[in-house]
């Protein structure tokens, strides 16, 4: 059996579409995992970029009191 030309792009266009399927599935299954890790993953940097100087003021606030 011989194939054309139109056989083999019409196969590799399935493939890619069955692919796109499955990939945007996987992410739809698993949307609010991959939301809590964005957020989260977010805090953490947030919270190692601007927390050091936040609890650096707060230290010295308090070191001011007592």
């Amino acid at each position: 059996m011989s194939y054309t030309l139109a056989d083999v792009l019409d196969r590799i266009l399935v493939a890619i579409q069955d692919t796109i399927y499955h990939i945007a599935d996987a992410i739809a299954s698993n949307a609010s995992i991959i939301a809590t890790a964005v957020v989260v993953g977010g805090l953490a940097f947030m919270i190692m970029r601007y927390g050091t100087r936040i609890f650096r003021g707060v230290t010295g606030w308090l070191r001011g009191l007592f």
